[in-house]
């Protein structure tokens, strides 16, 4: 919304500025006081220019913050990721023995199975 206010401003602003350049040239050349008015108004239109600046370099300083706390925040995560995958490889790793030793039982219990 600022950046249409904004605009509209400078529009606003032009557009007086030229009618003061007609008014200017057709009636009194040599009108100090038009001169002053249009100065007023483009130094008016340099400072709304000054702030808008401002503002959007704020802006991009908080960006720039929010992407430092991110990258924190993801490097804070990152080792209890590590942790979970690495908890992951062991109880695959222990499932696995575990599946050996219960066929290694089945095949011991089933060869000493003795019918009467």
């Amino acid at each position: 919304m600022a950046d249409a206010d904004s605009g509209r401003c400078e529009y606003h602003c032009s557009f007086v500025i030229a009618i003061l350049h007609l008014y200017q040239q057709s009636y009194s050349p040599n009108n100090t006081s038009i001169k002053q008015t249009i100065q007023r108004i483009n130094e008016e239109i340099m400072r709304e220019r000054e702030e808008e600046i401002r503002n959007i370099h704020k802006g991009m300083h908080t960006v720039n913050e929010i992407y430092k706390d991110l990258a924190h925040l993801v490097d804070n995560q990152q080792e209890g990721v590590d942790q979970i995958e690495n908890q992951m490889e062991n109880a695959k790793d222990n499932t696995a023995s575990g599946l050996k030793h219960i066929e290694k039982a089945n095949e011991a219990s089933s060869s000493q199975c003795v019918i009467s």
